[in-house]
C-alpha cells in the first residue's frame, strides 16, 4: 500500500511540468556525482603553457569542452569530480537538519506542556543566533572535511524554522476531530503520530526538505569560497574563489574558470527551485491546476 502511494505520487510528481524539470535536473546532478570519478578517475590536463593555461572552450576536445584551468587543467573533469561532496554533503546537510526539525516540532506540537515550552525556547535561541557567523567558527575550528561531520555542522542551525513550522502544523492536527475520535476509541500515542500525523505532513517536510538542501549547497560552496574549510581544488566554491583571485571579475583569461562552475551552481539550484514548487502545486489545492 505505502509502495503504491509512493509511486502514485513519482506520478504527480512526473506529469507536473515544473517538478518534472526539476526531478530530471535533480537527478542528472545525483549521477554526475555518483558515478563521475569513477568515469573520470584522474585530472585531464595539459603541459602548463601561457598558451595551455586558462584556455577557452576547445569544442574539438571533449576534455576542453568547457576550457581549462590555472594549471592547464580540464574545467569540465574538475566540476565533475567536484561533484560527489557538493551533491553528497547538502543532501545530507539537508537530511540532518529535516529530521531534528521534525522531532522537535512534532514532540512540542504533540506533548505540549513544559516540554513544548523547553523545546521552543530553545528553537527561539537557535533562530536568533548569527548562523553563518557561528558555521564559520565551528568549521574553522575543526577544520574538517569529513561528509558527514561538515553535514551535521551545516545543519546546526537550520532545523529550527521547520521545528516551528512543523510544531504550528501538528497543533492545527492534534485539535482536529479526527485525531480527537482516535483518542477515544483509545489508539496510541505512537500510533496516533506516525499514522495520522506524519502522513499529513509529508509534502510539507518534502518542501522544508529541498529548501535545507539548497542552504546547504549555498553554505558549503561559500565555506569554501572563503578558504576556511580544507583546500579542495575541485570544489566549486573553490574554484570560484581561484579565478577570482586571477582577476576574473574584470574579464580576464580566468572568466571561463568563473563561469562554468557559477552555471553548474545555479543549474542544481534551479533543479531544487523548480522541484519544490512542483511539490507545492501538487500538494496544496489552493494553487494545484489538475
Amino acid at each position: 500500500m505505502v509502495q503504491g502511494k509512493f509511486f502514485e505520487y513519482l506520478r504527480l510528481l512526473w506529469d507536473n511540468k515544473k517538478s518534472r524539470v526539476g526531478l530530471i535536473i535533480t537527478v542528472f546532478y545525483i549521477l554526475i556525482a555518483i558515478f563521475g570519478q569513477i568515469i573520470f578517475p584522474k585530472t585531464y590536463s595539459l603541459p602548463p603553457s601561457p598558451t595551455t593555461i586558462f584556455m577557452p572552450p576547445q569544442l574539438s576536445n571533449f576534455y576542453l569542452i568547457f576550457g581549462t584551468g590555472p594549471f592547464a587543467e580540464s574545467i569540465l573533469v574538475q566540476i565533475i569530480q567536484g561533484a560527489k561532496s557538493v551533491i553528497e554533503i547538502s543532501f545530507l546537510a539537508g537530511l540532518f537538519a529535516t529530521l531534528i526539525g521534525i522531532v522537535v516540532g512534532i514532540i512540542a506540537g504533540y506533548l505540549g506542556g513544559i516540554i513544548d515550552n523547553i523545546l521552543m525556547g530553545i528553537t527561539d535561541i537557535i533562530l536568533t543566533l548569527p548562523s553563518l557567523i557561528l558555521i564559520i567558527i565551528i568549521v574553522s575550528a575543526f577544520k574538517t572535511s569529513n561528509p558527514i561531520f561538515l553535514s551535521l555542522i551545516l545543519s546546526i542551525t537550520s532545523w529550527a524554522g521547520l521545528a516551528r513550522a512543523v510544531r504550528s502544523q501538528v497543533l492545527v492536527i492534534r485539535n482536529s476531530p479526527a485525531v480527537e475520535v482516535l483518542r477515544v476509541l483509545g489508539l496510541s500515542r505512537k500510533y496516533i503520530i506516525f499514522r495520522e500525523v506524519v502522513p499529513t505532513l509529508g509534502s510539507y517536510i518534502a518542501i522544508h526538505y529541498i529548501f535545507n538542501v539548497e542552504a546547504a549547497v549555498y553554505a558549503e560552496v561559500g565555506l569554501y569560497y572563503l578558504g576556511v574549510l580544507p583546500y579542495n581544488p575541485n570544489n566549486w566554491g573553490a574554484m570560484i574563489q581561484q579565478a577570482l583571485s586571477y582577476g576574473a571579475a574584470a574579464g580576464g583569461k580566468a572568466i571561463y574558470y568563473l563561469a562554468f562552475p557559477t552555471i553548474v551552481v545555479a543549474g542544481f539550484m534551479s533543479g531544487l527551485i523548480l522541484l519544490s514548487y512542483g511539490i507545492d502545486e501538487i500538494s496544496n489545492p489552493r494553487i494545484r491546476r489538475y
